[in-house]
């Protein structure tokens, strides 16, 4: 059984969705949850940091641009989201 993760094609009918998509970075040469990627991508670019790989990368804008859309359009949470904030919700009280 491997351990390799899925790669997730990246042309415009394809590209990483939701947080537990896995796809090829180009930065970094390896399979990469989408997650990790708008993490660092954020983090990169919020706090300036010039010398992480993900400071303005095209490939992190790309990713982050079309999870937005999907949470636009949809017009719904992603249900990873979704449980997030109820989980947060039932903790506060």
């Amino acid at each position: 059984m491997s351990n390799a993760l899925p790669v997730v094609a990246l042309d415009d009918n394809s590209r990483p969705r939701r947080l537990n998509d896995v796809f090829r970075c180009g930065q970094r040469s390896r399979n990469l949850l989408l997650a990790t990627c708008l993490d660092d991508y954020m983090n990169a670019n919020a706090l300036r940091v010039r010398s992480m790989v993900c400071f303005e990368c095209t490939q992190g804008v790309t990713n982050r641009e079309a999870f937005a859309a999907d949470a636009d359009t949809e017009g719904l949470l992603d249900s990873e989201i979704w449980a997030r904030l109820m989980q947060d919700i039932k903790d506060e009280n």
